[in-house]
């Protein structure tokens, strides 16, 4: 269950003041990414109405929404979100697999 910042939150973050049905499409999804991003970073518990994580959520949602596309004038910040991003996926591939391991020879 997400309990980040709402969609009007994080318009009025961003200061978008208009309604655009693709906008707010992009902001869901970044939202969820946000989310998937915490849990990785600090855990599948992490106290998600905490005004902290919303804050970290808004900051990330805003790096991501504001660098769509990867140029050479991509942030530093952004470039370390992406390489978090990769780190997360692989640890939790292994994860997967080993626990799948794990399971196959207990069997």
């Amino acid at each position: 269950m997400i309990l980040l910042p709402s969609l009007e939150e994080i318009k009025d973050y961003l200061m978008i003041d208009f309604e655009d049905e693709a906008t707010d499409r992009t902001l869901e999804r970044l939202k969820r990414t946000a989310d998937v991003y915490l849990k990785g970073m600090i855990g599948e518990d992490y106290p998600a109405d905490d005004e902290r994580a919303k804050q970290v959520a808004l900051l990330v949602i805003e790096d991501l929404y504001d660098n769509r596309g990867m140029n050479d004038r991509t942030s530093t910040n952004r470039r370390k979100m992406i390489e978090d991003f990769v780190l997360q996926l692989k640890l939790e591939l292994r994860r997967k697999k080993d626990d799948s391991s794990n399971n196959d020879s207990e069997a």
